[in-house]
């Protein structure tokens, strides 16, 4: 396999590990990383403090020595080299023509080097072995004209010492070799107990550290599931999680709002189409039975030329009926349809009072069977943003309502009051009432009573409810069977300039 292969592999593999672990290998094999270059440096630093004193010891002694110490007639005698322990010391001749004198002499692990090693060292101190190799030797060899040379009294001649010869001084390194052994130990010890604890306490830590971004894996898969609305909890904005956490709740407000938009935009597409098919549905319905009699009445009248012409009046007058009809149920439809479209309504200050005042009165006049009565909440606010002619025309079709489903006698009642910054427009009668299931649908388009029979289209408190709408208020009604019905608006209320005085029908 090759190389780059290998190193992809790695790359590979490295990629697929969890950052947590990632994380923590990082750390260890720094911190591993740190512990070897402290031990190295230190092991190397004793190393060369202790060889150099060693040297700095061989040397004084090779130089501070009487010569008459190394006269190689005494090199057979017992007695110990003077100032040296003979456990750590060797104290060595060489001459020229390759004699060597070594002392003591029942050592078996004399250094092993030769002439031409002291030569090269040039009065350096080196590293030599024992002949079995288990031994170090620091040895430092000095010319005959070096040896003693910090003696006042030296003299080369008179103590028989040759200049080409070399006299050597060995120290044993086996104690400073433990030594450092031990202090190897020691510190693949302690690194390795410092690295395991570190392993222990820093995936702890790193657990602890990457738990923001395990919430932020949470809230994105309950975000993928469709939870919108959840947020990354919030952290310090100084730090990077606070900062990823801040621009991703940043940008999910963003999507959730692009979304929402989306949807609503589906549900109001999937409503319009929806209210189209049944407005045409609705349409068609309403329309087929004037259509239906305008045509059998004009079929009848053309069938009978010779027809009566009272007869053909009568039939002539049921057409411009059904055509008056279609016309109304055509003009309701087309303002629906308008009001549908959400257009903006053009607005200014209404005061509901004098208008609600003027629609009693009127509907007083044409219904002489009914009584009717308006009142206003003392010190209530009446105006509103609206358009008049809405909501005239909302006032007309609540108190038509009113008169086409009560009976002779009954009290129709409109008052105003206003409630936490609302104009509330109340128009209610004291008539049978309408079952709960009846309330729940009198605002939809062509919906009639099965128990109430009158010749409405269906669409009056349809087009109460899309003005209403229009003008961002709310229309309810409340009624029960024998006790009347009572229809509610809610408009945000607008200060009035001239307020209007209570004004009875």
């Amino acid at each position: 396999m090759s190389a780059p292969r290998v190193m992809e592999g790695v790359r590979d593999k490295w990629d697929r590990t969890p950052l947590r672990v990632r994380l923590t290998a990082a750390v260890l094999v720094l911190v591993a990383g740190s512990l070897i270059l402290i031990s190295v440096s230190t092991i190397l630093a004793l190393h060369s403090y202790f060889l150099g004193t060693v040297d700095e010891e061989l040397e004084n002694q090779l130089l501070s020595w009487s010569p008459d110490t190394f006269d190689p007639e005494n090199f057979e005698d017992d007695e110990a080299t003077p100032g040296v322990r003979p456990e750590q010391y060797v104290f060595s001749v060489l001459y020229g023509e390759g004699n060597r004198f070594d002392r003591p002499t029942d050592r078996a692990d004399y250094p092993v080097f030769d002439y031409d090693d002291l030569v090269a060292a040039d009065g350096e101190a080196f590293t030599a072995l024992s002949a079995d190799g288990t031994t170090r030797w620091r040895v430092l060899g000095l010319s005959g004209a070096k040896v003693g040379t910090n003696d006042p009294d030296y003299d080369p001649e008179a103590h028989n010492l040759q200049a080409d010869a070399y006299y050597v001084l060995s120290y044993k390194l086996a104690h400073f070799d433990k030594t450092v052994a031990g202090l190897v130990w020691v510190d693949l010890l302690i690194g390795a107990g410092v690295l395991a604890g570190l392993a222990a306490i820093g995936v702890g830590l790193v657990r602890a550290s990457l738990s923001p971004l395990r919430q932020i894996e949470n809230t994105a898969a309950m975000i993928a599931a469709g939870n919108y609305s959840r947020r990354v909890p919030e952290h310090d904005p100084a730090t990077e999680v606070g900062r990823v956490g801040r621009a991703i709740n940043s940008m999910l407000t963003k999507v959730e709002g692009a979304l929402r938009a989306r949807e609503w935009s589906e549900q109001r597409a999937h409503d319009s189409e929806e209210r189209m098919r049944e407005f045409i549905a609705d349409a068609s319905h309403e329309l087929r039975t004037p259509l239906t009699s305008v045509r059998g009445y004009a079929e009848l009248v053309r069938a009978n030329p010779q027809m009566p012409e009272a007869d053909r009046q009568h039939y002539i007058r049921q057409i411009e009926e059904a055509a008056k009809r279609m016309g109304l149920l055509v003009g309701d439809l087309l303002h629906l349809a308008r009001l549908g479209q959400e257009r903006p309504v053009e607005t200014e200050p209404v005061d509901l009072a004098p208008l609600a005042h003027e629609a009693v009165t009127a509907h007083a006049v044409m219904a002489e069977d009914h009584e009717f009565s308006f009142t206003r909440a003392p010190g209530a606010a009446t105006v509103v943003a609206a358009d008049r002619a809405r909501m005239r025309q909302v006032l007309d079709n609540l108190l038509s309502n009113a008169l086409r489903h009560t009976p002779a006698g009954t009290h129709v009642r409109v008052e105003l009051a206003s409630e936490d910054g609302t104009v509330l427009l109340t128009v209610a009668d004291d008539g049978p009432g309408m079952e709960q299931e009846t309330a729940d649908r009198v605002f939809e388009r062509f919906f009639r009573s099965d128990a109430v029979v009158h010749p409405g289209s269906g669409l009056g408190l349809s087009i109460v409810a899309a003005i209403v709408k229009a003008h961002g208020g709310t229309v309810q009604v409340a009624s029960r069977p024998g006790e009347g019905t009572a229809f509610t608006v809610r408009l945000a209320a607008e200060p009035a300039d001239a307020p209007e005085d209570e004004a009875p029908a």
